[in-house]
């Protein structure tokens, strides 16, 4: 409780990396949003992948956090300091943010949204796997790539709901997002 109160809201301990242009945005305005043209410079020609991954979750998280005017992507971090994604002349960000600006998922499951594959149990991986060998379909991300499987389309689509209702797993698969970085949720910063 706080001094009048009221219950103070917790906080998660999380990492992220982040480009030194992120850094003087967060130091002159306090804040910073990702915006899509971003993810499409830096990915160039996988960019439909992450756009098609990045949309649907979009979809998904603002149904659990306010987006806030401005912000187009989600921000990304992680509960485990080994996995944000290390390059050089980045800082590695150890931040404090409070629970309700954040959702929390398995990775794992995050993975297979960035593979454009079902997420479910691995049971139900391998039937759906099978179910497209059987009709030729040679990968998951063919159903995305052409026009021809709508109904694979929709079973994928709607597993991904699954990322952010299932039990989080032992800490260190947790990752997370937020629509927003604040300055003041640094903790600690390291140029990698």
């Amino acid at each position: 409780m706080t001094d009048n109160g009221r219950k103070q809201e917790g906080r998660v301990a999380l990492w992220t990396t982040q480009a030194p242009v992120v850094l003087d945005t967060l130091e002159r305005d306090g804040i910073y949003v990702v915006k899509t043209a971003f993810v499409e410079e830096k990915y160039r020609e996988s960019a439909w992948i992450f756009r098609t991954a990045y949309r649907e979750f979009s979809k998904l998280m603002a149904r659990k956090v306010e987006k806030p005017a401005g912000a187009e992507s989600p921000i990304w971090l992680f509960r485990d300091s080994r996995w944000p994604f290390r390059s050089e002349g980045a800082f590695l960000l150890q931040l404090e943010v409070p629970e309700s600006e954040i959702v929390q998922f398995d990775q794992r499951d995050w993975s297979c949204v960035l593979n454009l594959s079902l997420v479910g149990t691995e049971e139900e991986k391998k039937a759906f796997a099978e179910e497209l060998r059987r009709q030729g379909i040679g990968d998951s991300s063919d159903v995305f790539a052409r026009p021809f499987y709508p109904i694979q389309k929709k079973r994928i689509l709607d597993s991904w709901s699954r990322l952010l209702e299932r039990p989080l797993p032992e800490e260190t698969y947790i990752q997370a997002a937020a629509w927003i970085l604040r300055k003041e949720w640094i903790k600690e910063c390291r140029k990698l």
